[in-house]
């Protein structure tokens, strides 16, 4: 019995978690006019305020006058982490203080400033901490609370739930970006693809990839062009096993990038799963008693000639690649493996098909591994495999010569 080669395992296409550091240009205004105040000053003013809003709750301008104070108040404390509560309540003052403004016809474009500029402020610094400038190393913690700031600020900035995110993956919390970046679409009508992406590239790092799935695809649908995006997409459908959703989506990427190394050998992996599903759903029907389904068994015929074509041109084309020449072994020995499991449970009628599709997959393997012998001669394994295919198609002289090694 030919018992399956090392795993043939699924290429995880590999790339970053891309998020631009980049700092934003920020208002000239000063949001922290009073810094000659101290907190209780600041206090005493937002209850003298309160007061004049219980008398006249229709005033703008008083709403507006806390919501400032809030923000200086909430910059007094050095931990950022500490200005949740003064930044909260100012962001409801602000809120209250445009609504009005907006019934009265009055511009709140000084609302809308004082937000902006309050966001830059603790965004940017966010950013410089994660930069690590100015400090040795990059603070994630405190970058991670700057950034919490900024979208309390504004809600449905995008970019600091991203970079929030990043701060958190960063910090080895990867269940905590996803959270964030989770929260973001909650708050944000059309969340930017770029936000999705990294979503589903987390979930995808943490073994979620159903979920990553479900969101790539969400993303897609913004932005079908994005190769970056599309090669998210064929990841998740590799690592949640559906092999003829990655065949189609990386036909596209291979389109796109014909020379891509790491494309051609995923599309070739990935035709032989899907080639393997079709045999063993074959295998189940007949250990159930079942005549042999000729329409399964051509259509894993199929899939494994095209993966044989793929494995075969990638091969052909670098031959000095060890990994690559072991990949392409590696399958042809497999196919095999998979042919044989039927062996015992077919007819007369499909013996003579199946045992020279048999012979077919070992006979390629051996030149490769007879290569590979050379290259890795101290690999047993490879050594036992060869020697199994020698035996397997009856070269004994050859199988005696390897045994030799073994």
């Amino acid at each position: 019995m030919i018992h399956d080669f090392t795993r043939m395992a699924s290429l995880m296409l590999a790339f970053g978690f891309f998020i631009s550091c980049s700092t934003l240009q920020s208002s000239t205004q000063n949001p922290a006019e009073s810094d000659s105040l101290s907190e209780q000053q600041i206090q005493k003013q937002i209850r003298s305020i309160d007061k004049n809003i219980s008398s006249d709750p229709e005033k703008a301008d008083l709403y507006f006058q806390k919501g400032k104070l809030l923000t200086q108040l909430a910059q007094k404390k050095e931990e950022p982490s500490e200005r949740v509560p003064s930044y909260s309540d100012a962001r409801k003052a602000l809120e209250q203080a445009a609504d009005l403004y907006n019934k009265s016809a009055k511009s709140e474009d000084k609302v809308t400033d004082l937000l902006n500029v309050t966001w830059s402020l603790e965004h940017n610094e966010g950013v410089k901490l994660l930069q690590g400038e100015s400090i040795e190393e990059p603070n994630y913690a405190e970058a991670t609370a700057h950034f919490n700031n900024a979208t309390i600020i504004i809600p449905d900035s995008a970019i600091s739930y991203t970079m929030k995110a990043r701060a958190l993956y960063k910090d080895q919390q990867p269940d905590q970006a996803i959270n964030t970046l989770k929260e973001a679409q909650t708050k944000i009508s059309n969340p930017p693809t770029i936000l999705l992406e990294q979503l589903a590239y987390l979930y995808l790092e943490n073994n979620y990839p159903k979920k990553a799935v479900e969101v790539y695809e969400q993303a897609e649908s913004f932005s079908n062009n994005n190769l970056n995006l599309l090669h998210g997409l064929s990841n998740a459908y590799i690592n949640a096993g559906e092999h003829q959703k990655a065949i189609e989506l990386l036909e596209q990427l291979i389109e796109n990038e014909p020379q891509n190394i790491i494309y051609g050998q995923s599309l070739a992996t990935e035709l032989y799963f899907a080639g393997k599903a079709k045999l063993n759903s074959v295998f189940s029907a007949l250990k159930n008693g079942d005549a042999l389904d000729e329409t399964k068994f051509d259509s894993a015929n199929t899939l494994l000639t095209r993966a044989s074509e793929q494995f075969s041109r990638i091969s052909d084309a670098n031959p000095g690649n060890l990994d690559i020449q072991k990949r392409t072994a590696t399958f042809y020995y497999n196919s095999a493996s998979q042919y044989q499991k039927l062996v015992p449970l077919i007819t007369e009628e499909h013996d003579e098909q199946i045992q020279e599709k048999i012979k077919q997959y070992l006979s390629a393997s051996i030149p490769l591994f007879e290569n590979l012998t050379e290259k890795e001669s101290q690999n047993q394994e490879i050594w036992n495999k060869l020697f199994q295919a020698y035996s397997i198609l009856g070269m004994e002289q050859e199988a005696k010569n390897v045994k030799a090694n073994l």
